[in-house]
């Protein structure tokens, strides 16, 4: 075809951050007019505000303009806005949401984090249609992502990245050709990660259990020094105080001696027994600063041979459940602190 002949696609794009540019871009490289753009950080609106793009602050005002001016296709992409019904079904050809998790077995919040919880080793990110549902349209591009061990939440999300991109590009592909195929999703697979949601007794290690598991929750916590964590921080309870964990290594040995123990005290780093190998643990404060490991252990009265207190069952399930309850006003207070 004549590249002259073809047909103008419009369409709107709605998200954030670096992500939603890079796929406006993308669209707008293969022809599409990008109509107007629905922003939810400060990042994608100076792009929109550069590109002579109409940004948009709400669900409500982008309906207002789809009432007005329909457009071909809604491309979602790092949305935390559910879409109404009202806005998706007024794309002319069709609108499409990117989640970075496989679904439907990932569906719904921080599905990298989980992931690493669950110490999986394949992963993948997802491009399907929007429904009424939550990530529960047809599947149309699926890309593989694979964890490696040393995998945190940060480097996991920029593989996604990178993959949400190549995704796209298929994406875009799939609808000029006219070939684009939809698998509805096997929803009796569906696991659900709802915004409430948060890892087992808000983040505390509990050093009975095996090194393996307390690694793969620091790294599933770990967001990187520039991103607000938005579930919590891993930690641990040293006296009456909790203190933020920035780093866990997880050593070859395995000293055998009751779990909890403090076996080492360096300036920067403590090692800890657990319930499997000895782990090598560094601390943060509430400034984002690295602690001395050998102050802190001064100014808790902790030598070597001390045991660290660990956390029983019911004590655990106990913070889960408050941390939960808790979790629905968190963006309240933020904003209000």
């Amino acid at each position: 075809m004549n590249p002259a002949a073809r047909a103008i696609s419009s369409s709107i794009i709605v998200g954030s951050g670096t992500l939603a540019i890079r796929c406006a871009e993308l669209a707008i490289a293969v022809g599409h007019v990008i109509g107007a753009a629905l922003c939810d950080d400060a990042i994608f609106a100076e792009w929109a505000a550069r590109a002579n793009v109409q940004c948009m602050e709400s669900v409500e005002e982008l309906c207002s303009f789809l009432e007005a001016e329909p457009v071909d296709w809604i491309f979602s992409v790092a949305n935390p806005f559910i879409l109404p019904p009202d806005v998706f079904g007024r794309a002319r050809r069709g609108a499409f949401n990117y989640h970075d998790g496989p679904l439907p077995r990932y569906a719904g919040t921080h599905a990298t984090s989980w992931a690493l919880l669950a110490q999986e080793s394949e992963y993948a990110i997802t491009w399907h249609r929007i429904d009424d549902g939550v990530n529960t349209g047809d599947v149309v591009v699926q890309r593989q992502v694979l964890i490696a061990p040393t995998d945190t939440a940060i480097s996991l999300n920029l593989k996604c990245h990178e993959a949400a991109i190549e995704g796209f590009r298929e994406l875009l592909t799939g609808l000029e050709s006219g070939k684009l195929a939809a698998d509805p999703q096997a929803l009796v697979d569906r696991s659900y990660f709802p915004r409430r949601r948060r890892p087992d007794a808000a983040g505390c290690l509990r050093w009975d259990q095996s090194a393996q598991n307390l690694s793969a929750m620091t790294r599933a916590l770990d967001f990187g020094p520039y991103h607000p964590n938005q579930m919590c921080m891993p930690k641990t309870l040293i006296g009456d105080e909790v203190v933020t964990i920035r780093r866990l290594e997880v050593s070859p040995q395995r000293s055998g001696i009751p779990a909890g123990c403090l076996l080492e005290v360096h300036p920067s780093h403590w090692r800890v027994a657990t319930g499997t190998q000895d782990v090598d643990v560094c601390f943060g404060g509430l400034d984002g600063q690295v602690l001395d490991a050998r102050a802190l252990a001064r100014r808790s009265n902790l030598d070597e041979g001390d045991r660290l207190p660990i956390l029983s069952d019911e004590q655990a399930r106990s913070i889960t459940v408050t941390h939960e309850l808790l979790a629905p006003s968190e963006e309240f207070w933020r904003q209000r602190l």
